[in-house]
């Protein structure tokens, strides 16, 4: 978080983040989920998706703030002019986040391996994607139970059943319905430019037709700190501050926590919250 003044202009003679005598102005701040900060990409893309949860702002200049939001979104009014920096970070922690956490580098939920779920009661067979697999275990390892699917193993007539996780086919589907799949969570409405912020601890899934999958799914965890200046002249400003978007997953090697759902410089149809076909949910 910034704790100084910005750098002085070298043409004035004004100390920068000194008052302008007899002027403010009005500031609003917007905090935003960001794509691509670590794909390689010269500048983070700002996804215009509000970041939720408890989120602190640390305003620094002629006037020093300190004040936290839950709705990606803070005015500053009647402020003196200045020069301004800005400083974000998220506020709280959140159990599914914390539990995920704790098994990035494992390799239970690989391609290669069968697995039984951590509370013995659904299973897989090797060689399968598990990206749901995870997500059911880190569910309901913490809040005690997650949503499943029954289909029959010889079709729909088939007295044989399995019960498997959720697919990510159906975490990504906006679906609110009583036939909703997603059993205790519900999807929202995330989009910008009047969205509902998006908080870690959310599930961020995107659909896809793949030959074995149905998409990839994934918990939001908490996006990097960032900062921004902005000059206040009078009247009212607006400065976007871009917090880089992580989540957590199993991939075919092992559990990560990367920029997927926030990547927009490769095949962002697949990997980016941006895309028609992601989706979020929220527990109800």
């Amino acid at each position: 978080m910034p704790d100084g003044t910005p750098p002085g202009n070298p043409g004035s003679n004004r100390p920068a983040g000194s008052p302008v005598a007899g002027c403010v102005g009005t500031l609003i701040v917007n905090v935003h989920w960001g794509n691509d900060a670590n794909a390689g990409t010269p500048y983070m893309k700002d996804s215009r998706v509000k970041v939720g949860g408890v989120v602190a702002i640390a305003l620094r200049g002629p006037s020093t703030q300190n004040v936290t939001t839950t709705t990606g979104t803070h005015t500053f009014r009647d402020i003196p002019c200045g020069d301004y920096a800005v400083g974000v970070a998220v506020d709280e922690t959140n159990a599914l986040v914390d539990r995920a956490k704790e098994y990035v580098g494992s390799t239970r939920w690989a391609y290669a391996p069968s697995i039984t779920s951590l509370d013995g009661e659904l299973s897989l067979p090797g060689r399968t994607n598990k990206c749901n697999f995870f997500i059911y275990d880190m569910i309901q390892q913490t809040y005690g139970s997650a949503p499943t699917y029954t289909y029959g193993r010889g079709g729909s007539w088939s007295p044989i059943r399995k019960t498997v996780p959720d697919l990510a086919g159906s975490w990504a589907t906006n679906d609110n319905s009583a036939s909703d799949p997603t059993e205790g969570w519900r999807n929202i409405d995330y989009r910008p430019p009047r969205g509902t912020p998006v908080a870690p601890g959310s599930i961020l899934a995107i659909a896809a037709n793949y030959s074995d999958a149905t998409g990839h799914v994934g918990i939001v965890s908490y996006p990097e700190p960032a900062n921004a200046t902005q000059a206040v002249r009078g009247s009212t400003h607006t400065v976007t501050v871009v917090m880089q978007g992580q989540t957590i997953s199993a991939t075919g090697a092992a559990v990560v926590e990367n920029n997927w759902g926030f990547r927009t410089s490769d095949k962002k149809e697949t990997n980016s919250l941006n895309s028609p076909a992601a989706g979020v949910e929220v527990r109800r």
